[in-house]
C-alpha cells in the first residue's frame, strides 16, 4: 500500500481558502500582495512567527495566541527561506485562479495589490470564514491586522524582520 503525506502549505485549494480568509480580515479587504504572500506563509505555518522580529505591542498579541514553539511541535520545518520559495508557485497558482474566478479584482492585481471582488466578498462569508475554527480566525486577525502592520509601506525592513524575500 503507498501512502502520502499531505502538506497543507503545497496545496493550492488551501491556499485559496488561506488567501480568502485573510483578505476578508485585512483592513479594506485590500493588501500589497507581498504583504499577503508572506502573512499567508505564516498563517500555514504559524510555529514559524516565533522566529520573526515584531515589535513589542505586536509580540504581546501574538503571545496571546498560545502558538506553541517549533521545537514543541510534531513536525519539524526547513528554514522558513526555502519553505517560503516552496510555497511561492502554489500561492501564485492560487490568486491566479481566484482572479480567474472572479473572486478578486484583476486590475488590484495589476498594481501589487490583491483585493476581494463583491462576488468574493460574498463567496468568502459564505463558504470559508464559517468553516475557520475559532484558533484560526484568531490567528488570521493577527496576521491581517497586526502583523501585516509591522513597517507598513516599507517592504525590505519586513523581509529582514521575517528573513523571507523572493525575485520579483
Amino acid at each position: 500500500m503507498m501512502t502520502r503525506i499531505w502538506y497543507p502549505q503545497l496545496d493550492i485549494y488551501h491556499a485559496i481558502r488561506r488567501v480568502a480568509a485573510l483578505l476578508y480580515y485585512w483592513e479594506k479587504n485590500k493588501a500589497p500582495i507581498e504583504r499577503l504572500y508572506i502573512s499567508d506563509f505564516y498563517f500555514a505555518n504559524p510555529v514559524l512567527l516565533h522566529n520573526v522580529r515584531m515589535p513589542a505591542d505586536v509580540r504581546a498579541t501574538f503571545k496571546e495566541l498560545e502558538i506553541p514553539k517549533p521545537d514543541k511541535s510534531f513536525l519539524t520545518y526547513p528554514a522558513p527561506s526555502i519553505l517560503f520559495h516552496k510555497m511561492e508557485s502554489i500561492q501564485k497558482k492560487g490568486v491566479q485562479a481566484m482572479v480567474a474566478k472572479s473572486l478578486l479584482n484583476s486590475e488590484a492585481i495589476h498594481k501589487g495589490e490583491a483585493s476581494l471582488s463583491r462576488f468574493g466578498e460574498k463567496f468568502v462569508e459564505s463558504c470559508v470564514v464559517g468553516g475557520l475554527s475559532e484558533k484560526d480566525t484568531r490567528l488570521i486577525e493577527f496576521l491581517a491586522r497586526s502583523f501585516s502592520q509591522i513597517s507598513e509601506g516599507d517592504s525590505v525592513d519586513l523581509r529582514k524582520r521575517t528573513g523571507l524575500r523572493r525575485m520579483v
